[in-house]
Protein backbone atom coordinates (compact mmCIF):
# COMPACT_ATOMS: atom_id res chain seq x y z
CA UNK A 1 0.00 0.00 0.00
CA UNK A 2 3.18 2.56 0.66
CA UNK A 3 5.26 1.11 -2.29
CA UNK A 4 7.96 -1.57 -1.92
CA UNK A 5 9.84 -2.75 1.11
CA UNK A 6 13.80 -1.83 0.85
CA UNK A 7 14.49 -3.18 4.29
CA UNK A 8 13.57 -4.77 7.88
CA UNK A 9 14.98 -4.70 10.62
CA UNK A 10 15.95 -2.37 14.29
CA UNK A 11 17.32 0.85 14.14
CA UNK A 12 19.87 0.90 16.84
CA UNK A 13 20.14 5.56 18.37
CA UNK A 14 22.55 6.78 20.33
CA UNK A 15 21.23 9.33 22.61
CA UNK A 16 22.65 12.30 24.19
CA UNK A 17 21.65 15.71 25.32
CA UNK A 18 25.01 17.00 23.29
CA UNK A 19 24.01 15.18 19.85
CA UNK A 20 20.32 14.11 20.45
CA UNK A 21 19.18 11.43 18.64
CA UNK A 22 22.32 10.04 15.98
CA UNK A 23 21.57 6.85 13.95
CA UNK A 24 24.27 4.51 15.56
CA UNK A 25 23.82 1.36 12.67
CA UNK A 26 20.72 -1.03 11.94
CA UNK A 27 19.90 -4.27 12.40
CA UNK A 28 17.93 -7.30 10.65
CA UNK A 29 17.39 -11.09 10.44
CA UNK A 30 16.91 -11.34 6.98
CA UNK A 31 19.27 -13.81 4.94
CA UNK A 32 20.59 -12.76 1.72
CA UNK A 33 18.38 -14.70 -0.82
CA UNK A 34 15.64 -14.31 1.83
CA UNK A 35 12.38 -12.42 0.26
CA UNK A 36 11.88 -9.11 2.53
CA UNK A 37 8.19 -10.41 2.71
CA UNK A 38 8.73 -13.13 4.67
CA UNK A 39 7.41 -12.36 7.71
CA UNK A 40 8.70 -14.87 9.98
CA UNK A 41 12.65 -13.06 9.72
CA UNK A 42 10.67 -9.91 10.64
CA UNK A 43 12.28 -8.51 13.73
CA UNK A 44 9.54 -8.22 16.73
CA UNK A 45 11.11 -7.12 19.67
CA UNK A 46 14.29 -5.90 21.50
CA UNK A 47 15.88 -5.19 24.25
CA UNK A 48 18.70 -4.86 26.12
CA UNK A 49 20.25 -6.56 29.12
CA UNK A 50 23.46 -5.04 30.77
CA UNK A 51 25.83 -4.63 27.73
CA UNK A 52 24.04 -6.59 25.03
CA UNK A 53 21.48 -5.73 22.47
CA UNK A 54 18.85 -8.35 22.38
CA UNK A 55 16.88 -8.62 18.51
CA UNK A 56 14.06 -11.84 18.28
CA UNK A 57 12.17 -12.92 15.23
CA UNK A 58 10.18 -15.85 14.77
CA UNK A 59 13.29 -16.93 13.05
CA UNK A 60 16.46 -16.60 15.56
CA UNK A 61 17.05 -14.58 18.27
CA UNK A 62 20.39 -12.29 18.13
CA UNK A 63 23.05 -10.89 20.28
CA UNK A 64 25.47 -7.90 19.94
CA UNK A 65 27.10 -5.66 21.74
CA UNK A 66 25.43 -2.64 22.77
CA UNK A 67 28.70 -0.29 22.31
CA UNK A 68 29.63 -1.28 18.85
CA UNK A 69 27.16 -3.65 17.65
CA UNK A 70 29.38 -6.48 17.10
CA UNK A 71 27.72 -9.55 16.73
CA UNK A 72 27.91 -11.61 19.83
CA UNK A 73 25.89 -15.12 18.91
CA UNK A 74 22.54 -15.89 16.59
CA UNK A 75 20.19 -18.31 17.95
CA UNK A 76 18.29 -20.34 15.32
CA UNK A 77 14.58 -21.09 16.86
CA UNK A 78 12.41 -23.71 15.44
Amino acid sequence: AYGEAVWQGAYVFDVSLFHGLVLKDRITHLKSGVNIYEESYWIKRSLYIEDVLYTISNREVKLNRLDDLYPIMEIELS
